[in-house]
């Protein structure tokens, strides 16, 4: 007894693909229709021994039957599904509908859109496969590339984007500059913020650090605003809440009152002669 069967590769014709079922149910009901037809009359025996002298003698007593129960005909070259280029070596996903022979046969190196294509087919070099057209993940990612601390914004640099955070992109990536600058740059948080991109007032604090070389204590504020603003404290500033608390503790050898007084810009003025 020998069994076959049969594979119809067909492709939709509307652009969405939408009329897939219908497509495949008319194949179905035509090929079935010919191969019952020509099985009932004998006429497929009889061209089949007429191929040769060999094929003639083997199916001298045979007779054919037909069960279609089980057919199944696939619609499977289907135009706006996307394949991997292997063939041309671009590195990317193409959905022209122009996919070697095997892939539309076994159907599995099809997906639905350039991004799961990439992901799937190209997962080493995401950004080239998708190009401008592919999705950029939303947030900001640490600039690892220079000797500069700082944040990138994946939608304005996404060529600098690593693939591996790309993937990855619910680890790497955070909502603002200073969850990220928190995150990987944490021992210069203010500097990262501030190259990043940041606003140095959302920074200040306002309180109080020393200046051991002017011999006074400084505001946690942005410098340009004058006063008693001495810029944003580092990492290793030890902030106290008022200036007098910051003298007492980091300038004791001075007169509080007067390390105050220095420090808030507030000296006395006594009269003039």
């Amino acid at each position: 007894m020998v069994e076959y069967e049969i594979v119809i590769v067909a492709i939709c014709s509307s652009s969405d693909c939408s009329d897939t079922q219908k497509v495949a149910n008319q194949l179905y009901k035509q090929v079935t229709g010919d191969l019952r037809a020509v099985i009932e009359d004998g006429s497929m025996v009889i061209s089949l021994r007429a191929t040769s002298s060999e094929i003639s003698a083997l199916l001298e007593n045979a007779s054919i039957s037909g069960d279609f129960s089980e057919v199944v005909v696939p619609i499977l070259a289907l135009l706006s599904d996307w394949y991997p280029d292997w063939t041309h070596g671009s590195n990317t996903c193409l959905n022209d509908g122009n996919a070697p022979y095997y892939m539309k046969i076994f159907g599995h190196y099809y997906e639905s859109s350039l991004d799961t294509c990439c992901e799937k087919h190209f997962s080493w070099d995401i950004y080239t496969c998708t190009g401008n057209s592919g999705t950029v993940p939303s947030g900001f990612y640490p600039n690892w590339s220079g000797s500069v601390m700082q944040c990138f914004n994946s939608t304005v640099t996404a060529d600098t984007l690593p693939d591996y955070m790309r993937i990855n992109a619910e680890h790497w990536l955070f909502a603002t500059i200073e969850a990220c600058c928190d995150q990987h740059f944490n021992w210069s948080y203010n500097e990262c913020v501030i190259l990043s991109g940041g606003s140095p007032y959302a920074l200040a604090a306002e309180e109080w650090y020393v200046n051991h070389e002017k011999q006074v204590c400084q505001q946690d504020c942005p410098e340009e605003d004058g006063g008693s603003c001495g810029g944003l404290a580092k990492s290793w500033n030890t902030l106290y809440k008022s200036a007098i608390v910051c003298c007492q503790e980091k300038l004791s050898w001075i007169a509080s009152s007067i390390c105050e007084a220095k420090s808030t810009l507030t000296f006395a003025v006594g009269p003039s002669q």
